[in-house]
């Protein structure tokens, strides 16, 4: 879905390059150039463009909810949010933050359970995550697919969920696994130099961690084939018992969505442009589902900024 513009003037579509980082976070600019059949050049322009203009989010790593990498996630409200945010980021343990509005005023993601003084609107530990894959469609043509899909949705037989708790511990996972995952969780495209510096491991350990990683977490590359900036982030918290179903309809969005579940809620990190087909279309689909008796209530609210641990 090629669009030139002043914003991304290339001749390429920025997709085919997301397409190649997803099965292969490290791929060189010399591996891309090869298969987009261009000189490494000007691959490395267009890689470069894309991340800097945030159409493609360079691949970070999480771990799934294995007992001993399990994460708690805190909504809450508060007379103060910026305040709030300005005290509550800089606590160790806490991974992410961001001043919200809506059914919360905050979102707080910490290695650790905490306590706030500020009152709880949701809690838990969450599932593993699910990150879509965009289709290389625009809002327009993704709001008629979802159309399609709910006019025939009593047909449709759910899947088993992705959105696990693992009841167990990973094992082995040592000091030097945890470090190379602190080098690595923000930027799996980090030099071996920087990660054995950082990690204090060696190679071999580094290649095998790498290599196995998706036993134990999940490698994430998100797009927005706009830029980032172009679309309001929104949290979603909906009750339901159908995760298959949420996650296979609101993965026709042309940007990446994220989904995961605490307690009785699958939480949708959606990415919506600001024009009315689609800021309409999600609520539109979910008062479908709410009539079909597939979802019960949800609630929502919009990221206004965050804070995220380097």
């Amino acid at each position: 879905m090629l669009v030139k513009s002043s914003f991304w003037p290339h001749n390429i579509d920025p997709y085919n390059i997301y397409t190649l980082v997803v099965p292969d976070p490290r791929i060189p600019i010399t591996g891309m150039a090869r298969i987009l059949k261009v000189n490494p050049k000007t691959a490395e322009v267009w890689w470069r463009n894309a991340v800097m203009k945030r159409i493609i989010i360079p691949p970070i790593f999480r771990r799934k909810s294995f007992l001993n990498f399990r994460e708690h996630f805190y909504f809450i409200r508060t007379e103060d949010p910026h305040e709030s945010f300005q005290k509550i980021k800089s606590i160790p343990d806490v991974m992410y933050c961001t001043v919200q509005t809506g059914f919360s005023d905050m979102q707080v993601v910490s290695r650790i359970p905490l306590s706030f003084k500020e009152e709880i609107v949701l809690a838990g530990e969450r599932s593993d995550y699910f990150v879509s894959t965009p289709k290389n469609h625009t809002f327009e043509e993704a709001s008629r697919v979802m159309d399609k899909k709910l006019e025939t949705i009593d047909d449709i037989q759910c899947s088993p969920s992705p959105l696990l708790f693992r009841e167990e511990v990973y094992s082995p996972w040592d000091d030097l696994d945890e470090g190379i995952y602190l080098s690595i969780n923000g930027n799996l495209r980090k030099s071996w130099a920087r990660v054995l510096k950082e990690s204090g491991a060696y190679n071999d350990k580094i290649m095998r961690w790498f290599r196995n990683r998706d036993n134990f977490g999940h490698t994430i590359t998100m797009y927005f084939p706009e830029g980032e900036k172009a679309y309001q982030p929104s949290v979603f918290a909906v009750e339901t018992e159908n995760d298959s179903l949420i996650i296979d309809l609101f993965s026709e969005l042309p940007t990446s969505s994220v989904f995961y579940r605490l307690d009785r809620y699958v939480i949708m990190v959606l990415y919506v442009s600001f024009p009315l087909i689609a800021r309409s279309m999600v609520r539109r689909v979910l008062s479908c589902l709410q009539k079909k008796e597939l979802i019960g209530k949800y609630i929502n609210s919009i990221i206004e900024y965050y804070h995220r641990e380097d």
